[in-house]
């Protein structure tokens, strides 16, 4: 049986997944400090980028990382896959009729 490592959920922490799980556009970690910002003025980028990094490792979170394009990152956990624009980049999700076929 692994050991998982016991980490403080910290506000910063805490406001991150919050605000990531309320956004259905699958930001980068630049758009979602934007987004943080609001609640947590004094907040680095860095904080979030290392947050985002935790939250992923813990299983909280699905990082989402397409050639050519920025890393993105998703707080909903559901079976479900993802389409992306190629004009675009805008990523939507896609829920399959039978939840053990997505390929997430």
């Amino acid at each position: 049986m692994a050991i998982q490592k016991l980490r403080r959920n910290t506000p910063q922490r805490r406001i991150i997944l919050q605000e990531l799980r309320q956004l259905k556009s699958h930001p980068t970690a630049a758009e979602l400090y934007a987004v943080v910002r609001k609640r947590l003025p004094r907040i680095s980028l860095g904080t979030v980028y290392r947050n985002l990094e935790v939250l992923h490792e813990d299983d909280m979170i699905r990082k989402m990382e397409f050639a050519g394009s920025e890393t993105r990152f998703d707080g909903v956990l559901d079976k479900h896959d993802h389409v992306r624009c190629t004009e675009c980049g805008r990523i939507e999700d896609i829920y399959p009729r039978d939840p053990d076929q997505a390929q997430d």
